[in-house]
C-alpha cells in the first residue's frame, strides 16, 4: 500500500512539473509573438499598475489633442471672418474720407453711398457668419442663434450674450474659442476719448473735435460749447446740463479746461458754431456705418454733415484697430494651442519610453529563457516517461 502511494506521488509530481514547464514555454512563445514582457497583471502587479496609469494619462492626452484640433478649427474660422471684417471696415473708412472731399460731384457721392450700402450688407453677412457646424461665430455662448439683426431703418441689435466658449486643452489650461459680437463691434473705444460730439456748425466751418477727456468718471453731465467770433478773436461759453459754467477766450493750444474736463479742438471756427458733448466711452461700428450712409449724399456745403462724416470715419478707423487687436489675440490663442499640443506630444513620447521599460520584451533574454524552459520541458518529459514505465513486473 505504501509502495503504491509513493509511486503515484512520484507520478503526479513529475506530471505537474512537466505541465509547469509547458506553461512556461507557452508564455515565452506568447511573449515573443507579442513583443510584450507583461501579458497579464499577474506577471508583474506593480508594473501593471504603472501601465494602467500610463494608459489613463494617454487617454486624457488624446482627448486634449482632440480638443486642441477642434479649438484650432474654430479659431481659424473666426480669424477668417475677422480678416474679412477688417477689410470691409478699412474700405468703409476710406470711402467715408473720400466723401468728406468737397470736390466730389453729386453723382459721385450717390455712387459712394451705394458702395457704402454694399459694404454694410457684406459686413452684416460677416458678423452673422457660421462655422462648418452651423454655429454662429460671434454669438457668444448662444451659438445656435443669429446674433445680429438690422431693422428697416438700418439700426442693428445684438441678441447673443457677452460670454466666450472655452476649450479645455490641458488639465489647467482653457482657451477661448470665440469672441462675443457685442464686445467686438459694439464696444469699440471712443476715438474722441470720453465724449461723443454732436455738431451744429455754420457754413464754411472746419471745426472738429480732437479729444474730450474727463478724469471724473462720476461726471455724466452733458456739455455744450458755443463759439462767437469778433475782431478781438474767438470766445466760447461752456454749458453743463444747460447751465453756463464758464466763458473765456479760446486758445487752440490750451483748448477748453473746466474742472476735470479737457476739450481739444482743431480747424477753423465760425461765429455761432456749437458742439454738444455727451458722455460715451465706447462707440458702435454699426452706427458708424449707418451714419456714413445717411450722410454720404449730403450737401458739401453742410459743415455739420462734413464734421459728422469725419466722426464716422474716425469711428470706423477705431473699429478697424479694435478688430485688429482681436485678431492678434486669436493668433496668441493659436500659438497657445500649438505649444500645448507640442507639450502633449512630448509627454506621450516620455510616457511611451517609460512604459516600454516596464512592458516591452528583451528579445535576447526571452530567447535564452525559452531555450532553457524547452530544455527543462524535455527533461520533464523524459522523467515522466521513466516514471510512467515504473512497474514491479519489470523486476520479476
Amino acid at each position: 500500500m505504501i509502495s503504491r502511494m509513493a509511486s503515484f506521488h512520484n507520478y503526479r509530481s513529475v506530471a505537474n512539473d512537466m505541465n509547469r514547464q509547458q506553461v512556461k514555454v507557452q508564455e515565452n512563445q506568447e511573449q515573443l509573438a507579442s513583443g510584450k514582457r507583461l501579458l497579464t497583471a499577474g506577471d508583474d502587479p506593480v508594473s501593471s499598475i504603472y501601465i494602467q496609469n500610463f494608459d489613463q494619462q494617454n487617454t486624457q492626452i488624446e482627448q486634449s489633442i482632440k480638443s486642441i484640433t477642434l479649438a484650432r478649427n474654430r479659431l481659424n474660422n473666426e480669424e477668417t471672418a475677422i480678416t474679412e471684417v477688417e477689410n470691409l471696415l478699412d474700405e468703409a473708412k476710406r470711402k467715408s474720407m473720400m466723401m468728406v472731399n468737397g470736390s466730389l460731384s453729386g453723382d459721385d457721392r450717390i455712387a459712394h453711398k451705394q458702395d457704402m450700402q454694399g459694404l454694410f450688407d457684406s459686413f452684416m453677412n460677416q458678423v452673422n457668419s457660421q462655422d462648418e457646424s452651423g454655429n454662429f461665430i460671434f454669438a457668444g455662448t448662444q451659438y445656435s442663434k443669429q446674433p445680429f439683426f438690422r431693422d428697416n431703418n438700418g439700426n442693428v441689435s445684438y441678441v447673443g450674450d457677452s460670454y466666450q466658449r472655452m476649450a479645455k486643452v490641458a488639465p489647467a489650461v482653457d482657451v477661448p474659442l470665440n469672441d462675443a459680437g457685442d464686445k467686438l463691434f459694439m464696444e469699440v473705444a471712443n476715438p474722441y476719448g470720453d465724449y461723443q460730439p454732436d455738431y451744429d456748425l455754420e457754413s464754411g466751418s472746419l471745426l472738429l473735435l480732437s479729444q474730450a477727456r474727463n478724469s471724473n468718471d462720476a461726471d455724466q453731465s452733458a456739455y455744450r460749447i458755443e463759439f462767437s467770433t469778433s475782431s478781438a478773436g474767438t470766445a466760447y461759453e461752456l454749458f453743463q446740463n444747460g447751465t453756463k459754467v464758464s466763458s473765456a477766450s479760446f486758445d487752440p493750444k490750451v483748448g477748453i479746461q473746466w474742472g476735470t474736463l479737457q476739450v481739444d479742438l482743431e480747424g477753423e471756427i465760425k461765429d455761432g458754431d456749437i458742439i454738444d458733448l455727451s458722455r460715451q466711452d465706447t462707440v458702435n461700428v454699426f452706427d458708424a456705418f449707418k451714419r456714413s450712409i445717411d450722410l454720404s449724399d449730403s450737401d458739401v456745403s453742410d459743415a455739420s454733415a462734413t464734421a459728422e462724416l469725419h466722426q464716422a470715419a474716425a469711428e470706423l478707423s477705431e473699429g478697424f484697430k479694435h478688430i485688429n487687436r482681436a485678431r492678434s489675440e486669436i493668433g496668441t490663442r493659436l500659438q497657445t494651442l500649438d505649444r500645448q499640443e507640442d507639450m502633449h506630444q512630448d509627454f506621450k513620447i516620455v510616457m511611451s519610453q517609460a512604459r516600454g521599460t516596464l512592458e516591452d520584451l528583451d528579445y535576447a533574454t526571452a530567447v535564452i529563457e525559452l531555450n532553457e524552459n524547452m530544455m527543462a520541458l524535455q527533461a520533464s518529459q523524459q522523467a515522466f516517461a521513466k516514471t510512467k514505465d515504473l512497474n514491479l513486473f519489470n523486476y520479476i
